[in-house]
């Protein structure tokens, strides 16, 4: 899980911050490539932080 000193941010933010789709986030969740920092359970949107960006990742 994300430490308390990193920022969450919502899928849209990473894709957008990454240069990549939101599509393509939610399918490297599914293959178990990358995975995000937490998942609110009441809406089920996948919270990556920064540290957890593909572009950092590389």
């Amino acid at each position: 899980m994300a430490g308390d000193d990193d920022e969450l941010l919502t899928i849209g933010e990473v894709a957008k911050l990454d240069g990549i789709t939101a599509k393509a986030l939610r399918y490297y969740d599914a293959h178990n490539i990358l995975k995000p920092a937490a998942v609110d359970p009441a809406t089920g949107y996948r919270l990556p932080t920064t540290d957890t960006t593909p572009r950092s990742n590389a």
